[in-house]
């Protein structure tokens, strides 16, 4: 069946389910409870690694709250490094390291007398593929070309160099992050649509490109279910996001091989 085909048919059940009979009720909905969650990608560049560490509030559209004392470690089995507090954030930083291919990482995270631990090993790189620049009259838009493996590109665009633009976007930077996951998703294909980056002449964009663990894509996938791709037309009942830590902790931590390239638009 062609693939538009697909489409029309899916949107045609879609519409008798939403037709069909309703009944009224109420839902409770009980306050969550507040968990650690960390946010940690380590990478094969030689630079000050970074982990975040915060706490969820508890109640319901709260900001979370960063941890500003826990301890936090990681090690290869022979080799380990300790990050400390940076500001009030939430953020830790380590002595400039760079993580390798052939090793297996585990992140240690103690706090109140909590103790959580996550594994995670790097996976194999691909080069940039088919990323391209299309122009609209004076502006230009970044179009995504896919990779041949499971990744995750960020994209920065810095257009500081043309001051006019910076005062009619209101910022004189953007960030757009763009994924290659080993799935087709139907909210994926049919979630709402996102705003598009224009941008003139003489910006700077710079790529970074991460490679994906299944086990991470994984957990990217699950977020982004719960997030950016939710209310699309084929939203899925609402979950708990998987974590690779394995004492109660949330969040995940990763270890990938990045590259990074910048170019500016001309």
């Amino acid at each position: 069946m062609p693939k538009f085909a697909i489409k029309y048919s899916l949107i045609f059940m879609s519409a008798l389910l939403i037709t069909g009979c309703e009944e009224k009720g109420s839902m409770v909905f009980p306050n969550p409870e507040s968990i650690i969650v960390v946010d940690a990608i380590i990478t094969g560049e030689f630079i000050s690694q970074e982990v975040y560490v915060y706490q969820s509030s508890g109640e319901f559209n709260q900001a979370s709250v960063p941890i500003l004392n826990a301890h936090v470690y990681i090690t290869d089995g022979t080799n380990s490094a300790e990050f400390v507090p940076i500001g009030t954030g939430g953020l830790y930083v380590s002595e400039p390291f760079a993580a390798s291919i052939d090793k297996d990482y585990g992140l240690i995270v103690e706090y109140n007398g909590h103790i959580d631990t996550a594994l995670a090993k790097m996976e194999p790189i691909t080069p940039f593929k088919n990323d391209t620049v299309y122009q609209k009259g004076e502006l230009y838009k970044f179009v995504y070309g896919g990779s041949d493996l499971p990744a995750m590109t960020e994209v920065y665009y810095d257009w500081s160099s043309v001051p006019e633009y910076c005062q009619y976007y209101g910022s004189c930077y953007a960030q757009t992050t763009h994924y290659t996951l080993n799935n087709i998703d139907i909210p994926e294909e049919f979630g709402p649509d996102k705003q598009e980056i224009w941008f003139p002449k003489g910006t700077i964009l710079t790529r970074k490109k991460y490679s994906l663990s299944n086990e991470h894509q994984d957990f990217i996938r699950s977020l982004l279910i719960e997030t950016q791709w939710r209310g699309g037309l084929f939203d899925i009942e609402q979950g708990n996001v998987p974590s690779n830590f394995k004492n109660g902790v949330r969040g995940w931590f990763g270890v990938c091989m990045v590259i990074t390239d910048t170019m500016v638009v001309k």
